[in-house]
């Protein structure tokens, strides 16, 4: 171990080192935090502690596969492969697919994105008739989740008379009731939001004391990256997890704490020794990334922050230019002022394309650069823009794969109905509707046993239901015998979808083919990777699971091409241009 010990600095090695109590390592930028994180799990195994006994939580699944390659590279791809490692929502759904049912779920439950969520809070806005300007869907899915952030459930939130007076003042004062359907409507599709995942952990450990009392001693040793984003319900869950043995280290960096709009609690870190009280605090100072310049002007309006733990970020790299700061008279002329450097750049040779990137406050504020990049005819991609799983064609496909492995799932169920067309309309969709909300069940049971809960349709509807029924129900009988490939092969063929889009020959239609078969390759790649580590059968849950959890970063585009990137302050953080 002394041979990879040698290639950290002093501080480094202090860090890794210790592993005796808690620690809290203050990462500045570019200070080497994912090498420390990275040789402290190799120095773990080294020391003696079995693979699966750690848990390395992480904030992006992106974060986890590079610090996993690194670790395989140190300690061998075996023991990498045993480890506890992902982001909190990863971890914590496998998590509660092997608890499931304490919690009032199947195992199969589907993961609901934000497009869903919103989707699902949109129609009941609608359905409770109130005005969507005033309990507009995305200001009241962001109030929920913040709930849900704080472990606040639609009863506790009913009887928290500071939230209902907020709800009052801002002229939302059903917004509870809206948090009770929505809550109700995943319940009853066997689904899960994001928040939920993180809300359920919290209410698993502490509603069953064997539970916790388990992965405590399954996990003797919690590691955590980008702690200052943390939000109260990650923070508990950690608390919980260590709390008996202290085994914990947190590594991050108060000075980046830019989530708080999320509900990230910068106390988290700034107060983790308060929760921890024997925590040794680690510092690493020393950034390798940047230029003398850019460390002092940051360290200059760090030095303004109130609450900090206080640290001095150095380089020992080269001076570098000088910071440039352009005025300019309107948004237009910004825009043509950076065009025209960039333009210049390259000329000049200084600089490509995809050296270059344009960051800025929010997403509305790109249009004037693009506008300014396409008038120059410099290529330009936006970060953080619509990923390949939020394409219109891949998320009906997926809509397909959730229906079969969870029949309840009210939200696949409405986007697949009559996709491809198969003359089932909006109106049938909403007698369906309006008759499982009559009898208490999904939508799903309705379609199943439409003369028991009287479903009013005529003769020909109702032939075009059966066939659907028909049609879905097949895919369930064969997700018992077939892998997810070959189950998603048997999908696209026999609904038609494969057919209809080959027959496409638009530009547009093209590019869906191509979406489509790539979603396959992936789906194939999936099944192979899971078989080469030992897994007779990979089912589509499987998969399921593992694209519901994607975040943005994880599922960039365009990777490598010359292009200059757009993308906000937010998403820009981590990567290097």
């Amino acid at each position: 171990m002394e041979h990879l010990l040698s290639q950290l600095n002093s501080k480094q090695r202090e860090a890794v080192e210790f592993c005796d109590g808690p620690s809290l390592i203050i990462a500045g930028a570019g200070s080497g935090k994912t090498r420390v994180l990275t040789y402290k799990i190799a120095y773990l195994l080294e020391q003696g502690l079995p693979p699966y006994y750690i848990l390395a939580l992480t904030f992006t699944n992106k974060a986890a596969r590079e610090m996993k390659s690194r670790i395989a590279d140190l300690v061998g791809e075996k023991k990498a492969r045993q480890l506890w490692m992902g982001t909190f929502h990863a971890i914590f759904s496998r998590i509660l697919r092997n608890e499931a049912e304490r919690i009032g779920f199947t195992p199969n439950f589907t993961i609901f994105d934000s497009s869903d969520s919103s989707n699902l809070v949109r129609l009941i806005i609608k359905e409770m008739q109130l005005d969507d300007k005033v309990y507009r869907p995305g200001a009241v899915h962001n109030q929920i989740s913040r709930a849900k952030n704080g472990l606040i459930t639609p009863g506790m939130y009913a009887q928290n008379r500071e939230i209902i007076e907020y709800d009052r003042a801002s002229k939302r004062p059903q917004l509870f009731e809206i948090y009770q359907r929505y809550q109700n409507r995943l319940k009853a599709a066997n689904s899960m939001d994001f928040d939920d995942l993180l809300m359920y952990t919290n209410i698993l450990l502490r509603d069953n004391p064997d539970v916790l009392e388990d992965y405590r001693n399954r996990f003797q040793f919690v590691l955590v990256d980008e702690y200052q984003d943390t939000n109260f319900a990650q923070h508990l869950i950690v608390k919980q997890l260590a709390e008996l043995h202290h085994r914990v280290c947190v590594v991050g960096d108060d000075a980046q704490s830019i989530y708080s709009f999320r509900g990230a609690n910068i106390d988290n870190i700034l107060k983790f020794k308060s929760t921890f009280p024997q925590t040794q605090i680690f510092k690493l100072e020393q950034n390798y990334r940047s230029t003398q310049n850019i460390v002092n002007a940051a360290n200059s309006l760090i030095k303004k922050n109130k609450e900090q733990i206080f640290k001095e970020v150095f380089s020992e790299n080269e001076e570098g230019e000088k910071i440039e700061v352009v005025s300019a008279f309107s948004d237009f002329e910004e825009g043509l002022i950076v065009a025209n450097k960039i333009a210049r750049m390259r000329y000049e040779g200084h600089t490509g394309f995809s050296d270059v990137a344009i960051l800025y406050r929010t997403n509305a504020q790109s249009r004037i650069f693009e506008e300014s990049l396409r008038k120059k005819n410099i290529p330009y991609v936006i970060y953080g823009g619509l990923s390949f799983y939020q394409r219109k064609e891949i998320k009906d496909i997926i809509s397909y794969f959730r229906l079969i492995v969870n029949p309840g799932d009210e939200e696949a169920f409405r986007r697949i109905v009559n996709y491809p067309t198969r003359g089932i309309g909006d109106v049938t969709v909403g007698k369906i509707s309006e008759s499982a909300r009559l009898h208490n069940v999904s939508l799903w049971q309705i379609l199943s046993s439409p003369l028991q809960y009287n479903l009013d349709v005529n003769t020909g509807t109702a032939r075009k239901l059966a066939l659907f029924h028909e049609l879905i129900n097949g895919f369930i009988a064969g997700n018992e015998t077939q892998n997810a490939y070959e189950l998603a092969q048997t999908v696209l063929k026999n609904t038609g979808i494969v057919k209809e889009a080959y027959e496409d020959l638009t530009p547009e239609g093209m590019s869906r083919a191509q979406n489509i078969q790539e979603l396959l390759n992936a789906i194939n790649e999936f099944v192979s990777e899971r078989q080469e580590q030992g897994e007779e059968d990979v089912r589509l849950v499987d998969f399921l699971s593992e694209v519901s959890l994607l975040t943005d970063q994880d599922t960039g585009d365009d990777e490598g091409n010359e292009k200059v990137t757009l993308m906000t302050v937010h998403s820009a953080k981590g990567l290097e241009f």
